[in-house]
């Protein structure tokens, strides 16, 4: 009975989303409001539903959450693909291409590594015992089988120049279904080349330019119009990713685990600010930025996917006047490496954390600037769709040569830390638009 009325006030509250779409409130009000909601009902049904129940709704509902987050899954690598082709097309400074790009990785892979200090030093003020936490057999064998998916039986067992060309695709048309460990970096690095083929050719071949020029720029429409599409059901979505996600989840267990939670905030607001300031020094001030940026911000904090924020995250550039050419590409490749949220401040906190347990110093210089470079180093090709963050820290732990145990432990909260590691992410793919533009002295106007 519980149940069935639990049903009829989530249907009640998703056309309740939709009757404030009729009213013209704002997308981000809409999502915000469907944020607030799901938080609310799922804490209630939790309390009042048994575990069975809380099974079949979150299972019923979830279905419009999870398909939305397929979706997103589905559309990211032919975005990522256009993207990345549409910044050779749209960029005005063809001299300094090679210049461009080398930018953008260079800020995305040496933020991601400050990032990773700054979470090693924030887990180890927290002073977390992770001795104090019982690691079950569940979490023990996640752990493990994520260590043995992506280090024992992957490309992290090769040699540092075996990882290097083995993110290389052999068969870019494999690397499109997403199937190797790497795709989504494979997938930039096809695209780069066949953008570097295009600015070849442009003075020489103009036809041939423009017509691949022409499909490029028609792909991205229809590709940006599917994108909108799906995005416009964000509040359903977010309602009930929320509802399936707290209804089914021991609140007691996630209350143990509140200070890590709270740290792992804390370091992200920490990098939040560094990231600031670096926008600041290259001529975007904070009150500015966040003005444009925070629908985004709140769009990618909830949906928690990288890649399905990109497209606002492009538009919202435009508005800060940040070239297409620049920050496409600094979009594209801010979904497959040096994310400063999942690659960097999280496995930082995780290593303070178990290197404690190990009596080992995290913020022992060697150990520190050793530690940033693996986090740096490791932040390639870590997928922006939800989950990379434990992955990440797998592999940068594994690379230490400490345990992971611990890290099967903090799965528990790793939907609700993942939000806010998604938003930070995006963030440093805007900080190489803007570090970039600063190196290549492209000013941004004051104001558009």
């Amino acid at each position: 009975m519980l149940v069935a009325v639990a049903f009829l006030i989530v249907f009640g509250s998703l056309y309740g989303l939709i009757y404030l779409k009729r009213k013209k409130w704002s997308f981000s009000k809409r999502v915000v409001t469907a944020l607030a909601l799901g938080i609310i009902l799922g804490l209630l049904f939790n309390q009042l539903l048994s575990s069975t129940e809380g099974v079949i709704l979150s299972d019923w509902i979830g279905i419009i959450g999870s398909v939305y987050v397929k979706l997103l899954q589905m559309i990211a690598v032919p975005l990522i693909l256009v993207c990345v082709l549409l910044a050779f097309t749209k960029i005005e400074i063809k001299t300094n291409v090679l210049k461009v790009g080398l930018s953008i990785i260079g800020t995305l892979v040496v933020t991601a590594g400050i990032a990773g200090m700054v979470g090693i030093v924030t887990g180890y003020f927290s002073k977390i015992d992770g001795n104090a936490f019982n690691i079950s057999q569940t979490a023990l064998h996640s752990a493990n089988e994520l260590q043995k998916s992506y280090v024992s039986g992957g490309e992290q067992t090769l040699t540092m120049p075996q990882k290097i060309v083995a993110i290389f695709p052999s068969n870019p048309f494999f690397d499109l279904t997403g199937q190797r460990a790497s795709a989504t970096l494979g997938v930039v690095i096809f695209a780069v080349f066949l953008g570097i083929a295009y600015l070849k050719i442009k003075d020489k071949k103009v036809k041939e330019a423009k017509l691949f020029k022409d499909i490029v720029d028609s792909a991205y429409e229809i590709v940006m119009s599917v994108v909108r599409l799906f995005i416009s059901y964000a509040p359903y979505a977010v309602l009930t990713i929320m509802i399936a996600t707290i209804v089914n989840n021991d609140v007691t267990a996630v209350l143990k685990l509140a200070k890590f939670f709270a740290v792992a905030y804390i370091g992200m607001l920490a990098m939040f600010l560094i990231q600031l300031l670096i926008l600041t020094v290259c001529g975007l001030p904070p009150v500015r930025y966040l003005s444009k940026a925070f629908p985004v911000l709140a769009f990618a904090f909830i949906t928690a996917s990288s890649a399905g924020s990109m497209p606002m995250n492009i538009e919202m550039q435009d508005e800060l006047n940040i070239p297409r050419g620049v920050s496409s590409l600094a979009a594209s490749f801010a979904t497959s490496m040096g994310m400063n949220g999942c690659a960097g401040v999280y496995p930082g906190i995780v290593i303070a954390i178990v290197a404690m347990t190990q009596n080992i110093n995290p913020i022992d210089p060697q150990f520190l600037l050793y530690a940033g470079l693996v986090i740096a180093l490791t932040s390639f090709g870590i997928a922006g769709t939800g989950g990379g963050g434990t992955v990440a820290a797998i592999i940068s732990l594994s690379a230490l040569g400490l345990p992971v145990g611990l890290v099967g432990v903090f799965i528990a909260v790793e939907p609700l830390i993942d939000m806010g590691r998604t938003a930070l992410n995006l963030n440093g793919g805007v900080v190489a638009s803007a570090v970039t533009c600063k190196v290549n002295r492209i000013k941004l106007s004051q104001s558009k």
